[in-house]
Parts: C-alpha cells; sequence; structure tokens
C-alpha cells in the first residue's frame, strides 16, 4: 500500500466514498443504457416501416398545395399564367414520380395516377388556350394604341374644320350685315349658304366618330357574349350614320383628309380583325380557358381525396407505433428514475454520514476556534480528538491559540506603558505652552504698563483743555462731551491694559447686552455706513443680562466687530453682512457671523496669540484678538473662532447669565 494513504486518514475515508460513489453511478449508467437500446429498437422499427408511409403523405399533401395555389394563380390572372401552367405541369409529373419509387410500392397509387394524368391533359388544354390569350391580348393592345391616335387625329382634324367654318360663316355674316353693294351681298349669301349644311355635316361626323370609339372601348370591357353583341348593334348603326352623313361632301383638300383619318378609324370597327372580332375572340377563349381550369380542379379535387385517405390511414399505424414505443420508453423512464433516486439517496447517506461527521463538523468546530482566536476570546482551547489531519490541525490551532494569546498579553503591557509615555509628552508640551503663553502675557503687561503711563499725561491735560473748552465755549458742549467720552473709552482701555497685568480683582455686574453693543455700533457706524455692510441681529440677542464688565465687554464686541469689517474689506467685493445671533440658557452664547474671507486657512490658537496679525503692516498690532480673549476669561467667559459652513469666520462669545443674589469676581 502507498505510504501517503494510510489506514485511518482523510485520504483514505474519501477513497472509500469515491468507490461508493462511483458504484451507484455504474448502476444508473447501466439502467440508462438498457433504457435507452430498448427505445432505439422500438424508434428503428417505426423509420423502417410507418415513417416513409407518412413522408409520402406529406410529400403528395406539399404538391397537392402547391397545385391548388398554382390554379388560383392561373385563375386570377388568366392574361400572365404560361409561367403558372408550366409549373402546375412539372408539379403533377411531381406526384406521378414519388408514386412511382420503389419505396412505396405498398401504397395504393392507381386513382392517384389517374387523376394526375387528367389533371395534365387540363393543364395542356389551357396552357394553350392561354398563349392564345396572350397574342389576342398583344393585339388588343396594339390595337388599343392605334384606335387612341386615329380617334385623337379626327377629333383634332374635325375640330380645324369646324373652327375654320365657324369663321368664314362670320366673315359673311359680317358682309350681310355691313354691306350695302347687291353683288358683295349676294356672293356672301350663297357661301353662307353653303358653309352652313358642310359645317353640320362635320359636326355630326365628329360626334358619331366620337360614340364608335366609345362603343370600342366598351366591347373591350364586355363579360358577356350577350353584352358584346349589344355593343356590336349599336356600333353598326353608328356606322351607318357615319356613311349616311359623308354622302354627296363638297370635295375640298381639307375635308378630303379628314374622311381619310375617319376611314381609318372605321377600319379598326369592320373586318375580321376589328376590335369587336378581337372581343368575341377574347370571350370564346375565356370560356375554354374557363372549362379547362373546371377540369384541372376536379381533377385535383380527386387527387386531393385520395391523397386524403392515404395520410389517414398511414397517420393512424405511425401514431400506433408510437404509442407502442412512447409505453416501452415510459416505463424505461420508470426504471431509470427509481434506480437513479435510490442512486441519490444512498449517496447522500454517505455523504452525510462520512463527509459530514467526520470532515465538515470537525472543521466547523476548528473555523469557529479561528473565529474566536480573531475576536480576542484566547480562554477556550481548539477540539483535537483523533489521529488524522484534521486533529493534526486542530493541535496546530491549539498551539496558534497559546502562542496568541502570551503575544496579547505583552501587547498589553507594552499599550499600557507606551499610553503612560505619551501621556507624560502631552503633560510637558501642555506645560511648555503655558510657560511660554504666561512670558508672552508677562512681556504684554510690561509694555501695557509702559504705554500706559506715556498715554496716561497726555489724556490728562487733554481732559483738562476740553474741560476749560467747554466752559469758554458752551455752544460746543456736545461735540466736547462726545470727545470727552472717547478720552474716557481710551483712559478705561489703558485701564485695562493694566488690569492684563495685575490680574487685579474687580467684582462683576448686572450687563443688559444691547447697551455696550449698540455702543460699539456707535463708534462703528461710520465705517459700516461708507463700507456699505449691514448688521443684522435677532429680537433676543439686545435683551439679555449677563455678568460682566460694560466697558470690557464694549471693548470685546469693538474688536470683534472691527475684524469682521477688516475681513469682509478684504473680499474686495463692496459690502457685506455682520449677523449676531444668540441662544442657550446659562451661559449665554452670542455668535458674530461674518461674510468675509474666513480664517484663511489659519488655527483659532494662533489668531489669539499677542502680536499675531494677518494685516499689513501699520494696519494692526495683532493685541485686539488676544486681549479680548484674556477679557472674556477674565470674566469667567469664553472666547471661540471658527470658520463658518456657508463662508466667513464665526466668533463665540460665552458669558454667564445674570442671576439676582449672586456675586462674582474677575482676575
Amino acid at each position: 500500500m502507498n505510504a501517503s494513504i494510510r489506514p485511518g486518514t482523510i485520504r483514505s475515508q474519501l477513497l472509500a466514498a469515491l468507490i461508493v460513489v462511483v458504484l451507484l453511478a455504474a448502476s444508473v449508467a447501466t439502467a440508462a443504457m438498457v433504457v435507452v437500446v430498448r427505445a432505439e429498437r422500438d424508434f428503428r422499427d417505426l423509420a423502417e416501416t410507418r415513417i416513409p408511409a407518412v413522408a409520402l403523405a406529406g410529400e403528395l399533401a406539399e404538391v397537392t398545395g402547391e397545385l391548388a395555389a398554382l390554379a388560383v394563380r392561373v385563375v386570377a390572372e388568366p392574361g400572365q399564367s404560361n409561367a403558372a401552367i408550366a409549373d402546375a405541369a412539372d408539379a403533377a409529373e411531381g406526384i406521378a414520380a414519388v408514386l412511382s419509387a420503389p419505396e412505396h410500392a405498398g401504397v395504393r397509387r392507381n386513382a392517384v395516377l389517374a387523376a394526375e394524368t387528367a389533371l395534365r391533359a387540363a393543364l395542356i388544354s389551357f396552357a394553350a388556350t392561354s398563349a392564345a390569350l396572350t397574342d389576342l391580348a398583344a393585339a388588343e393592345a396594339r390595337a388599343d394604341s392605334e384606335l387612341r391616335w386615329t380617334h385623337g387625329d379626327v377629333q383634332d382634324q374635325a375640330q380645324a374644320l369646324l373652327q375654320d367654318l365657324s369663321f368664314n360663316m362670320e366673315a359673311q355674316l359680317s358682309v350681310l350685315v355691313a354691306d350695302a353693294d347687291p353683288g358683295r351681298r349676294a356672293g356672301a349669301e350663297a357661301l353662307l349658304g353653303m358653309d352652313r349644311p358642310l359645317r353640320d355635316r362635320l359636326q355630326r361626323l365628329a360626334t358619331e366618330a366620337a360614340t364608335l370609339v366609345a362603343l370600342l372601348l366598351q366591347a373591350r370591357s364586355a363579360e358577356t357574349p350577350d353584352a358584346l353583341d349589344l355593343v356590336v348593334r349599336l356600333g353598326d348603326d353608328t356606322l351607318d350614320a357615319i356613311a349616311l352623313a359623308r354622302l354627296n361632301l363638297t370635295p375640298r383638300a381639307d375635308v378630303s383628309l379628314f374622311l381619310a383619318r375617319l376611314d381609318d378609324l372605321l377600319a379598326l370597327a369592320q373586318g375580321p380583325d376589328s376590335i369587336f372580332a378581337q372581343a368575341r375572340a377574347r370571350l370564346a377563349l375565356r370560356a375554354a380557358a374557363v372549362a379547362d381550369l373546371t377540369r384541372a380542379q376536379e381533377a385535383l379535387a380527386a387527387m386531393q381525396g385520395e391523397l386524403t385517405a392515404i395520410g389517414r390511414a398511414e397517420r393512424v399505424g405511425a401514431q400506433k407505433a408510437a404509442d407502442t414505443a412512447a409505453r416501452t420508453m415510459f416505463n424505461g423512464a420508470l426504471l431509470l428514475t427509481a434506480v437513479t433516486v435510490l442512486a441519490v439517496i444512498m449517496t447522500a447517506v454517505v455523504l452525510f454520514f462520512f463527509v459530514h461527521g467526520r470532515i465538515l463538523r470537525r472543521i466547523e468546530g476548528l473555523s469557529a476556534s479561528l473565529r474566536r482566536i480573531a475576536g480576542g476570546e484566547l480562554s477556550s482551547p481548539a477540539a483535537v480528538s483523533g489521529r488524522d489531519e484534521i486533529a493534526a490541525m486542530g493541535r496546530a490551532v491549539e498551539v496558534f491559540r497559546t502562542a496568541t494569546a502570551e503575544l496579547h498579553a505583552t501587547h498589553l503591557r507594552l499599550s499600557a506603558e507606551v499610553a503612560e509615555r505619551q501621556r507624560a509628552v502631552e503633560r510637558l508640551e501642555q506645560t511648555q505652552r503655558d510657560l511660554v503663553q504666561a512670558g508672552k502675557m508677562a512681556a504684554l503687561g510690561q509694555m501695557s504698563a509702559a504705554i500706559s503711563h506715556e498715554i496716561n499725561q497726555p489724556l490728562a491735560a487733554m481732559r483738562h483743555r476740553l474741560h476749560q473748552l467747554s466752559r469758554a465755549h458752551p455752544e460746543a458742549g456736545p461735540s466736547i462731551a462726545r470727545i470727552e467720552a472717547m478720552v474716557m473709552r481710551i483712559t478705561a482701555t489703558i485701564g485695562h491694559l493694566r488690569r492684563i497685568a495685575r490680574r487685579a480683582d474687580h467684582t462683576l455686574s448686572r450687563v443688559v447686552l444691547s447697551q455696550p453693543l449698540d455702543a460699539a455700533l456707535a463708534l462703528l457706524e461710520h465705517r459700516l455706513r461708507a463700507e456699505g455692510v449691514g448688521v443684522e441681529i435677532d429680537d433676543s440677542t439686545g435683551a439679555l443680562a449677563v455678568w460682566g464688565n460694560d466697558i470690557l465687554l464694549e471693548q470685546v464686541l469693538m474688536n470683534v466687530l472691527g475684524n469682521a469689517l477688516d475681513a469682509i474689506a478684504e473680499t474686495g467685493r463692496g459690502g457685506g453682512t455682520i449677523r449676531l445671533e444668540s441662544s442657550g440658557d446659562d451661559p449665554v452664547t452670542l455668535r458674530i457671523i461674518d461674510n468675509g474671507i474666513g480664517l484663511g486657512g489659519r488655527s483659532a490658537a494662533d489668531l489669539v496669540d499677542p502680536f499675531h496679525t494677518t494685516k499689513e503692516p501699520g494696519k494692526g498690532l495683532g493685541l485686539g484678538l488676544s486681549i479680548a480673549f484674556n477679557v472674556m476669561q477674565d470674566m469667567g467667559g469664553h472666547l471661540e473662532i471658527g470658520q463658518h459652513a456657508e463662508g466667513g469666520a464665526e466668533v463665540t462669545l460665552r458669558l454667564n447669565r445674570w442671576q439676582a443674589g449672586r456675586a462674582q469676581n474677575y482676575g
């Protein structure tokens, strides 16, 4: 035995199952062969004895159908039946050839051959008649052409003569009316007496000639001898009227020419070759053709009757033989079906108890174990029973599970260490950022203190001068008051810079958003109007009350709205919109949205850094958003900057809602 096929292995078990399946298939093939041999024997008998007779009936029926179609064609087109008659004769000869074949010796054929002989004789006679009809049709066509030309010449010459005579008669009448000379009047009267009878007779001849042509054409369409006889009698009467009207006509050259063309027309209506004679011959030939066709149809009907009897007898015999063969095949098919069903059942039993029980179910267990390992469940061991290949696979899976569990534990330990180191690095980076921000704010505080000291002295002098100016010029009081308010605003801003540096404590108070918002918009009114920028504020924004400082909140709004105006101006399109929307209960959220250039790819953290600016040199120090950010932090709020979904920037301010009895400090 081959070393690769050991007892108890999957390969040896599959080989045994394959041998069983092959034996079952051989049993089914043997049964099928028996059924096929029996069916072949029955059908061979049917093909050798019955099918030729049925084929004969089919061939004869096909040829008979062709004969019937040809007979209809001959009747429908009697003037073009030569080809159809030749085809019919060939079909009749085909019937005789089929019946004379040796394989059809047992078929009765005497009556069919007699009918075929009668049909062929009738068709030959009809062929001669049809040929005569064809020749006659050609002669009639020539006569019709000559009739059209002759009739046209007669009518044209008659019309010309009548017009000439009418003109002469009008001339003679004008002489009789207008000329007083007796001699000329007598000559005109004599000529008038000669032309009037001649014109009347010529007009009658032209009318009778037209009548004769109409009768000749009517003779062409006559379908019965009686109708033709009536037309001929009318034609004879017309010929007599023409002969009477042409007696003793005035001998003139033009009249002689007219009478010559009239004689040509009369020749077409008289004699053995006249149109009347052609019509009579046509009716006689058509009657003979109808008689020939009648005999042909009678012979064809007899032939069809005999062929129907032959076909019926052969079909009955063939049907019986086919029924016998069908029953034999049905019984064989039942036997083959039973053997096949038995083989299928036995194959299913082998596959179920061996393939499913010994192979598929164990492989499914290994697949489930692998899925559990892939899903991280490493506690369930794999099944390793048996000594075959699948058992070896199970042991390999168990080794893989154990190694995976150890590797997973190592991975968890390393992941925890990496995560801890990552958190330490993040804390270090955050500390560094806080130190940098603290350094920036310390530098900003020192600069603020120095700048505040340098600006406060000029501001104090300005307030003193403004006070003296208001006393000297009371009428300028409102303008001076606005200037003093601006100076106070500058002073307050400097104080805010000092507070940023000192982180001094201040108590917050109730601030209605409409107050700092209206003040900021009033300061920016001139710029809003000059740049064509509209401001949209929802109804609920102005009535909200928050914890804060009105001056500092006004400064924040001034910075944010000023940046929005700068962003809209950088688009270069002229005009724009700034929307203010509020939402939330506590804290209150105020969103300021513009349709300017947006953040331009910069991060919000960069924009709130001191001295970071995106404007051209000389147009900004980069302190506005940084101060606003720190002011919001001091008031217990928050400032966020982001890109709006529809374009532009969106600044979000969050402030605590004011509540009675609650005090807050900032700094």
